[in-house]
């Protein structure tokens, strides 16, 4: 049977043929329906138009963004698909236009491999000197930071990839591990000093055994020993030394001093009923501090002087935030105060938090530093619990 040529094609038995391109051979693409040939031309036409207009697409979007590279894998898997596309029309002046594109984002590529092969290599060299940080929480957001920097940046050259890769990945995973490892250490060594803070507690309950020179020497020696012990976390000192200051006294120990009035007059000025000022609070304060050992009455006192001056403070806070505070409604009022007291907390919350995370950065010799940011943080907590007692007074209508 004849061959009836078609543009990019031909005819033979009914069916439709591609001619080859590219070195591909002529290829049946399909046949013609209903015996209407021009009809069955038109319909491979319009598929190489709609090929023709999706590669057009794909191109105007490379030219007009700058993200280039993510078009790698589109233009490669058109190009594959090409030779088993089923249409008529110019297949080379197609392929071409892929080939040049691709050349030019593979050459793109490139040079961001090349420029990411430098950022990366310097990350990493950055990345080094982070271990010189002594300060975990600096060192940890630096290392966070650098993380996010060296993922957002693409891959590197392909030779140096997968080497720049595991160096950063395993200098990362080695920080983590020193900083696991140092407060693992850092936990072992506070239960190592609170063992040997117990047993110096109990060698101070056996001082009742002992009497004159004999007991003086021991006391001395465990008082020594003791200052050489070294910090641990307040929560776990505090209690472990009021025990060892109370055996080292002994059982004829007893206050000398009766707090009761103090704390009567305290009451009087909390309930309004006493008119004061801060120096007078002072004055009891310094007072109360002369008084030599332990007695629930005279911390009671104490607490009870603090409470007053937060309250004055937060009363002063809301009087100038708030000139109209007199005329406002109790509800309200009970409100603001809350508020600004919540505020307060919050705040001392952060230094908090601040101290006990820098606390691990401060050691010497002798102790004498680590005592320093115990008692910092001690003070700080106990700023927090007066103004959550503060809130109690709020709630209970006392404020």
């Amino acid at each position: 049977m004849d061959i009836l040529e078609v543009p990019f094609g031909f005819i033979k038995d009914d069916k439709v043929f591609q001619k080859g391109w590219g070195g591909n051979a002529d290829r049946e693409i399909g046949e013609v329906r209903d015996g209407d040939t021009e009809k069955s031309v038109q319909f491979f036409q319009e598929r190489f138009a709609d090929l023709e207009k999706k590669i057009k697409e794909v191109t105007e979007k490379i030219d007009s963004t700058e993200n280039k590279g993510s078009f790698l894998m589109k233009l490669v898997h058109l190009r594959e698909h090409l030779p088993q596309h089923d249409g008529l029309g110019d297949y080379q002046v197609l392929h071409d236009q892929i080939i040049k594109y691709e050349n030019l984002v593979r050459d793109i590529i490139q040079k961001n491999r090349v420029r990411n092969t430098e950022i990366k290599t310097a990350l990493l060299e950055e990345g080094e000197q982070i271990a010189e940080i002594v300060n975990w929480k600096e060192a940890t957001e630096k290392v966070n930071d650098l993380k996010s920097r060296w993922i957002k940046t693409g891959s590197a050259e392909e030779d140096k990839n997968e080497e720049l890769e595991e160096a950063f990945w395993g200098q990362i995973k080695e920080f983590f591990d020193r900083k696991k490892q140092f407060f693992e250490d850092k936990q072992k060594l506070t239960e190592h000093r609170k063992r040997q803070y117990e047993e110096l507690v109990v060698e101070a309950k056996k001082l009742t055994d002992l009497h004159g020179q004999e007991r003086f020497n021991k006391v001395k020696d465990l008082k020594e020993r003791w200052k050489e012990t070294g910090g641990i976390p307040a929560e776990l000192y505090k209690p472990l030394h009021t025990e060892f200051n109370k055996n080292l006294k002994g059982k004829s120990f007893r206050p000398a001093f009766d707090f009761s009035e103090i704390l009567q007059k305290l009451e009087a000025i909390k309930g309004g009923k006493e008119e004061f000022a801060k120096e007078d609070l002072d004055k009891i304060k310094k007072g109360l501090y002369l008084q030599k050992g332990r007695n629930p009455d005279k911390q009671k006192c104490l607490d009870l002087i603090q409470l007053l001056n937060e309250r004055a403070f937060v009363i002063k806070l809301t009087q100038k935030r708030f000139p109209d505070f007199s005329k406002l409604e109790a509800d309200k009022k009970k409100s603001i105060r809350k508020s600004i007291i919540n505020d307060l907390i919050s705040r001392d919350q952060e230094d908090l938090k601040i101290y006990e995370e820098n606390s691990a950065n401060f050691s010497s010799a002798d102790g004498k530093m680590n005592k320093i940011v115990e008692n910092k943080i001690r003070s700080q907590k106990r700023k927090i619990e007066i103004k959550s007692k503060l809130l109690d007074w709020v709630d209970s209508g006392e404020f």
